[in-house]
C-alpha cells in the first residue's frame, strides 16, 4: 500500500501532508496521556496545556483534511500551527509562568492567552456549533461589563481586560485550562480511548450480534434489539446523537421492514441511545464531570444510577413489546430480519472469540468500584483488550508473523487516530465550558444566583425542582449533554443542597434532564438524527420519545424527594422495591397513555390507572399499596377481557 493510501486511509482521505501530521499528533496525543495518567510524570498545567493544545492541533488539521479546495485547507492548517506555538510557549514558560509571572504577566502571555481563547472558541463552533461559544462569549462581555449592569442579580465590580483574559487560561491555569480540563484530560479522554479500542477490536459488532440474540427474536424484534444494542452503546459513546447515527442505520430499517412506524422506530432509537448515559459503569461523559464538580467518588455515582437505569430501560422494553402486540408486529419468525443478522455463529463461539472484551469490561467495573480511579482504569482495560486481542489473533487466527504485527500496527493506529479526535472535540467543548464556569464563579454569579432561586422558591422544594428541570430542558435546546449539565449544575444544584436534597441526588436530578433534553421537542438533537434515518416527521418522532422515555422525565423528581431509589441512607431490599414500584408506576402510565394492556382499554379503565401510577410513585409505602391495588384491578379486567375474547 502506498504512503498516500495508508495516510487517507487513517485521516479520512487526507492528503499525506495533512494526513501524516494528523497520524502523528494523534499518536503523541494518546501516548502523552496514557503516560500521564498512569506515572504522573508532569505537572498539572503542563499536562491540561498539552491535552488543549493537542486537541486544538488535532482537530484544525482534521478540519484541513476535510476542507473541499486548497484555501480551506491551507486556513487551517495555519491554525494548527498557530495551536502548536500556543501549546509550546506555555508548555516551556510554564515553570515562570506558574512562579514568577503568576500575578504579572508579560505582553507575550496576554497574546497567547487571546490566541488560545480565539483558537479554541472557534474549533467549538465548527466541532459543536455556536451555542456553546455563544455562551461563553456571553460570559466574557458580563465579566467585563458587570460594573454596567443593574444593581442586583447582575450587578458585579467588573474586571479588566488583562485579569479577565488571564482568567481565560495563563497565568491563572483557569477557564481553558481550569479543572474541568484536567478532568476531560485525566479522565474523559481515557473512556475516549477504551471506547476506539472498542470499535476497532470488533466488540461494536459483537455487542450487536449479542443484542439480536437477546432481543432479536422477541415479538417485538429489532425494536428490543435497538434497546439493548444502543444502551450498551451509549455507555461508551459519549454522544446519544452519534450513537443513533451508528446504530440506528441498521435497526431503524429493521423496525420498519417488521410493521413498526416510522415516527415510532426512530423514537425507540432516541430514547435508548439517549438512555446509554445514563446507564452504569461508563454512563456517556457528565458522570466524571458529576465527580469532577463534586467530589463524590466514582463508585458512587455507579452505583447510585443502577436502580433509575434499569427502570429506564425495563420501561422501553415493556412499552416497545406493548406496542407491537397492539399493532399485530410479530417480528420473532421474520425471515429477512434473521437472514441480515444471523451469522451463523454458536453463541459459545462468538464469546469465546471476543473474551477480550468481556475480560476488560469486567476488569472495568471491579476496579473502578474497588479504587476510584477512572482514569487509570480506563487505560489499564485498554491495555487488557488489546493484548487479549492480540492473543486471540496469535492462537485462533495464526497468519504469520509479519502479517499480525501489520494487523497491530494497523489496529494502534486506528485506535489512535479515532480515539484522539473523538477525545480532542470533548477537550474542546469542556473547555470552553470551563471558561464560562470560571468567569461566573469569580464574579460571584453563581452565589447570587442560588441564593435568588432559593427567594424565589419560597422554600417549596417542588416548585424549585421545576424550575432547576425547566432550566436543564431549555440549556439542552442545542447544547452538548456535558455542557447543559455543568451549567445547571453550576447554578441551579446548590439552591437544590441548600434546600436539603443530598449532593448526589441533586446533580443525578441535573444529570438526568440534561440526559433527556437530546429528546425534549423543540429541538430534541437526538429525534432529528432519527427522524431523518426513519425518513418520518420530526415532532411526531419527538412527541413519541417524551413517552417512551417518560422514566427519564419522572425519576428525578422521585429520587430526589425520595433518595433511597438511588441506594443512599437505605438497604439494598428498601431500594430494589422502590424500584420496582417506581418501574410499576411509569408502566401503569404507559398503558394508560397506549390504551392496551391485555386487550384494549375502556376509558374508566385507562381513569383508574392514573391513580394507580400516582400512588406506585408516591414516596408512602401506603400510596405505593393503594396505586398497587389499582393496578391489579385493572390488570385483572384486563386479562378477564382478553381470555374471554380468546375463547370466542
Amino acid at each position: 500500500m502506498s504512503l498516500s493510501r495508508a495516510v487517507g486511509k487513517y485521516a479520512g482521505g487526507a492528503p499525506v501532508w495533512v494526513g501524516l501530521p494528523l497520524i502523528l499528533a494523534s499518536l503523541a496525543f494518546v501516548s502523552v496521556h496514557m503516560v500521564q495518567v498512569l506515572e504522573y510524570v508532569l505537572p498539572a498545567g503542563q499536562f491540561k496545556i498539552a491535552h488543549l493544545g493537542g486537541a486544538l492541533v488535532i482537530v484544525f488539521l482534521a478540519m484541513a483534511g476535510k476542507a473541499p479546495g486548497l484555501a480551506g485547507r491551507l486556513f487551517n492548517a495555519v491554525l494548527a500551527v498557530a495551536a502548536t506555538v500556543a501549546l509550546l510557549y506555555v508548555w516551556t514558560e510554564h515553570e515562570a509562568l506558574t512562579s514568577m509571572r503568576s500575578f504579572l504577566p508579560n505582553r507575550t502571555d496576554f497574546w497567547i492567552a487571546v490566541l488560545l481563547l480565539g483558537l479554541a472558541l472557534w474549533a467549538c463552533v465548527r466541532e459543536w456549533g455556536w451555542v456553546v461559544s455563544a455562551i461563553a462569549i456571553a460570559g466574557l462581555l458580563y465579566g467585563y461589563f458587570g460594573q454596567s449592569m443593574p444593581q442586583g442579580l447582575l450587578y458585579h465590580g467588573g474586571m479588566s481586560i488583562n485579569r479577565l483574559v488571564g482568567y481565560t487560561s495563563i497565568p491563572y491555569f483557569s477557564g481553558l485550562l481550569g479543572n474541568l480540563t484536567e478532568l476531560s484530560a485525566g479522565t474523559i479522554f481515557p473512556f475516549m480511548l477504551l471506547a476506539a479500542g472498542l470499535t476497532a477490536t470488533g466488540c461494536v459488532d459483537f455487542i450487536m450480534q449479542i443484542a439480536y440474540r437477546i432481543g432479536g427474536k422477541t415479538r417485538a424484534g429489532p425494536a428490543q434489539m435497538a434497546v439493548i444494542s444502543s444502551g450498551f452503546m451509549g455507555m461508551v459513546s459519549g454522544s446519544s446523537v452519534a450513537n443513533v447515527a451508528s446504530t440506528g442505520a441498521l435497526t431503524i430499517p429493521l423496525m420498519k421492514r417488521v410493521g413498526f412506524s416510522g415516527p415510532f422506530a426512530g423514537a425507540v432509537e432516541a430514547v435508548a441511545s439517549t438512555g446509554g448515559q445514563i446507564t452504569p459503569p461508563v454512563m456517556g461523559l457528565a458522570a466524571f464531570l458529576i465527580v469532577g464538580l463534586t467530589g463524590i467518588p466514582f463508585s458512587e455515582v455507579i452505583v447510585a444510577a443502577v436502580f433509575p437505569a434499569a427502570i429506564y430501560y425495563l420501561y422501553l422494553m415493556v412499552a416497545v413489546h406493548l406496542r407491537a402486540v397492539k399493532m399485530g408486529v410479530n417480528a420473532a419468525g421474520d425471515p429477512t430480519v434473521a437472514a441480515e443478522l444471523e451469522t451463523g455463529e454458536p453463541v459459545l463461539r462468538a464469546c469465546a472469540r471476543h473474551l477480550h472484551f468481556f475480560v476488560a469490561m469486567t476488569y472495568l467495573v471491579v476496579v473502578l468500584i474497588a479504587t476510584n480511579l477512572p482514569g487509570r482504569t480506563a487505560i489499564e482495560a485498554t491495555g487488557i483488550l488489546l493484548a487479549l486481542f492480540v492473543l486471540r489473533e496469535l492462537v485462533f487466527a495464526w497468519r504469520g508473523a509479519g502479517e499480525i504485527a501489520r494487523g497491530l500496527g494497523h489496529l494502534i493506529v486506528e485506535m489512535a487516530t479515532k480515539g484522539a479526535l473523538v477525545g480532542a472535540q470533548v477537550a474542546i467543548v469542556v473547555a470552553v465550558i470551563g471558561v464560562m464556569v470560571d468567569i461566573l464563579a469569580v464574579t460571584g454569579f453563581a452565589q447570587k444566583l442560588s441564593f435568588w432561586m432559593l427567594e424565589l422558591a419560597g422554600g417549596n422544594l417542588a416548585l424549585l425542582l421545576a424550575v432547576a428541570a425547566l432550566a436543564c430542558l431549555a440549556f439542552g435546546l442545542g447544547l452538548p449533554t456535558s455542557a447543559s449539565y455543568i451549567l445547571v449544575a453550576l447554578l441551579g444544584a446548590p439552591a437544590l443542597v441548600d434546600l436539603g436534597i443530598p449532593l448526589l441526588a441533586a446533580h443525578m436530578f441535573v444529570f438526568f434532564f440534561a440526559n433527556v433534553s437530546a429528546i425534549t421537542p423543540p429541538v430534541a438533537v437526538s429525534c432529528l438524527v432519527a427522524a431523518k434515518i426513519a425518513d418520518a416527521g420530526f415532532f411526531r418522532t419527538s412527541f413519541i420519545a417524551v413517552r417512551l422515555g417518560l422514566p427519564g422525565f419522572i425519576l428525578p423528581f422521585i429520587f430526589a424527594v425520595h433518595p433511597e431509589l438511588l441506594g443512599l441512607d437505605t438497604t439494598l431490599a428498601m431500594a430494589a422495591l422502590w424500584a420496582v414500584m417506581a418501574l410499576a408506576g411509569v408502566v401503569a402510565l404507559n398503558l394508560m397513555l397506549e390504551g392496551y394492556m391485555f386487550a384494549p382499554l375502556g376509558w374508566l379503565e385507562r381513569a383508574l390507572l392514573l391513580p394507580a401510577a400516582a400512588g406506585l410513585l408516591h414516596p408512602s409505602i401506603w400510596a405505593s399499596v393503594i396505586g398497587l391495588a389499582l393496578f391489579a384491578v385493572v390488570a385483572g379486567v384486563s386479562w378477564t377481557r382478553s381470555t374471554r375474547e380468546a375463547a370466542a
